[in-house]
């Protein structure tokens, strides 16, 4: 320590030699030069040597840096958190370490590499108080970390734990090395398992383990288990539809299958595992390959529905009509997902299956939707993206033109924008149209282009549209317009013009009939709200006799909901008639007006809803 001032001999030592002759220092002496900002800078000591002289000290003066001079280690010394994690683990105190995790801001990451150097005991009583946002895989490593003897004892003693934390035993068995495997099973028997756990766990075992077990006092089912192949990795169940379907019951957990290029026979194999095992993974994908997935009782109802579509059009039918009835029944089916876009939203919306069974989806599952039923009549299309906005190219196409001649080749169809049309019966316009209508279509009101056809590479041979006179004829042939080729709605779009009319000078015995009339034409509107919208928007509250000087029609939510699910509702604010606000009730079918004050206390807006509204 004398010596280490003198410049004639400091000049003569190099930074490794500096290093070792402070770490041989006493604490007491080390942490003086800690704290003398000159001596570091003299002695030249960069942030590696720092750790090397901090990691040499005892564990006392670890924990007084750690524990008592959070500001200096940090502030001064500028020891970031790969740092101060390295300086926590290599003490013994496991009292110190627990310390550090409450008066460190930790990623959790770092949280799970000081876990690791705790005892058994000290893991299960992180994992049991929760203070951490652990993620399912670092709860499951947390576990397998631990000695079988814990391990089994936590399982017993915490069933409740790992069901609310969806923590499956053979999760945490899978990831273990193949003699701690074995050591488990010897105390599989006591820990209460079910028999469909017991077979998740002989299901997902590593194969060197499988081969070594003497299965002669084992039950059939245990064997049965063991003789089902997995997946590389050992993760799921290698699915085979020849097999005897009853070896699969109680592994749904296990069964993950993408069924989109399935044959007919592979499809009622599949609908057949779907009753033994209920809840098992279905998955579809989208253009990317990300796999988006649906529960298999999802998976069966909506392979239900899409039967009945496409056995109900007749073998007469051409392709284009055909086509025509499958987008009309998306959009009797599918509603927009109401909460898209808002803190809630479900990303899984885009599930195939999941989303003819919900009811609801987005435009890339409603399009994956489409072109997966169109697939199944041998029509080939492409799902395109824009910037905003997914819909599908429908390659090689026929269509007929009013001068009665047949054209081949590609056109645009967006099943989303289709939506409100088919549900409310009006004319689609997103019907096989040119990439230059597409394109038309997206300039809005204000003349403001959302560019949401936009993708001039993908779509440049998209060149094919259908006339209105044609589009008209297509759908009279299949019944969804009138002889003379007027669609389903025009007696809805009559009695609201003649309601306008009629309480010219009654705005608010007008405003009431229209939503009556909206009621009566379409039952499920409070559900479907974002067809309803539009519906509201263009038709029912639109007219000049009602001089409004705002309309609002959005959704906001009610604040005794946890789930948060959309309501829809109006305000309106007119000189005659105030303000006035009303929301769709979804058990009477009916709008029910509210007080401004009841209102506002009733309902809340999304915070996603009122951020966009402030940018805007």
């Amino acid at each position: 320590m004398n010596t280490l001032p003198d410049e004639n001999i400091l000049e003569n030592l190099d930074s490794f030699q500096i290093v070792d002759i402070i770490k041989g220092l006493s604490d007491e002496e080390i942490l003086q030069i800690l704290h003398d900002r000159a001596s570091i800078e003299k002695y030249k000591l960069t942030q590696t040597n720092l750790r090397k002289i901090v990691l040499s000290l005892g564990e006392n003066a670890k924990i007084t840096l750690l524990l008592d001079e959070k500001e200096f280690i940090t502030g001064e010394l500028h020891f970031n958190e790969v740092l101060i994690v390295e300086l926590t683990t290599s003490l013994s105190d496991e009292n110190a370490k627990l310390k550090v995790l409450e008066n460190y801001y930790l990623k959790i990451c770092m949280v799970m590499n000081i876990i690791k150097t705790l005892s058994d005991q000290n893991k299960v009583k992180i994992l049991l108080e929760e203070k951490y946002n652990f993620s399912n895989n670092n709860e499951i490593s947390i576990l397998q970390q631990m000695k079988i003897d814990e391990l089994c004892r936590f399982m017993k003693e915490n069933r409740e734990f790992c069901i609310r934390k969806d923590i499956h035993p053979f999760d945490i068995v899978r990831g273990l090395d193949a003699k701690r495997q074995l050591e488990f099973l010897s105390r599989m028997e006591d820990i209460n398992l079910t028999l469909s756990e017991k077979k998740e766990i002989l299901v997902t075992l590593k194969n060197e383990v499988k081969q070594g077990i003497d299965t002669s006092g084992f039950p059939e089912e245990y064997k049965v288990a063991l003789d089902i192949p997995t997946t590389e990795g050992g993760g799921l169940i290698a699915l085979d539809l020849s097999r005897n379907l009853e070896d699969y019951r109680g592994l749904d957990n296990l069964i993950m299958i993408n069924p989109e290029k399935f044959t007919k026979e592979q499809r009622d194999k599949l609908m057949q595992l779907c009753e033994i095992c209920p809840n098992f993974r279905v998955c579809s994908t989208l253009k990317k390959g990300t796999l988006y997935p649906s529960k298999s009782s999802e998976y069966r109802e909506g392979e239900i529905w899409i039967a009945s579509v496409l056995e109900s059009l007749g073998q007469e039918y051409s392709t284009i009509q055909k086509i025509a009835l499958i987008d009309s029944a998306i959009g009797k089916k599918i509603s927009y997902s109401p909460d898209f876009g808002t803190e809630v939203f479900d990303m899984n919306s885009r599930a195939l299956w999941r989303t003819i069974s919900s009811g609801y989806g987005i435009c890339s599952g409603i399009s994956k939707i489409e072109q997966y039923m169109l697939d199944r009549i041998g029509v080939e299309s492409e799902i395109i993206s824009s910037e905003t906005h997914v819909f599908l190219k429908l390659k090689d196409i026929e269509l007929p033109l009013a001068n009665g001649n047949i054209v081949r080749g590609n056109t645009i169809l967006d099943p989303t924008w289709n939506l409100a049309n088919h549900r409310f019966g009006t004319r689609p316009n997103n019907f096989c149209i040119s990439y230059r209508m597409a394109r038309k279509n997206d300039i809005i009101e204000t003349g403001e282009d959302t560019e949401a056809h936009k993708n001039d590479e993908a779509l440049e041979d998209a060149t094919l549209g259908l006339d209105d006179q044609s589009l008209r004829k297509i759908f009279i042939s299949v019944g969804l317009a009138d002889k003379d080729g007027q669609f389903l709605a025009k007696d809805m779009v009559m009695k609201s013009k003649a309601l306008h009319k009629l309480y010219a000078n009654q705005p608010e015995q007008n405003i009431r009939e229209q939503f009556l009339l909206l009621a009566k034409t379409c039952p499920e509107f409070a559900t479907c709200i974002n067809s309803t919208i539009k519906m509201l928007s263009g038709l029912f509250l639109n007219n000049e006799n009602l001089k409004f000087n705002k309309c609002t029609v959005n959704r906001v939510y009610s604040k005794d909901d946890k789930d948060k699910r959309p309501v829809l509702y109006v305000y309106i604010d007119s000189n005659e008639l105030g303000k006035k606000f009303y929301y769709a009730d979804k058990e009477s079918g009916q709008f029910v007006e509210l007080a401004q004050e009841e209102f506002t206390k009733r309902f809340e807006c999304y915070e996603a809803d009122m951020k966009r509204n402030k940018r805007t």
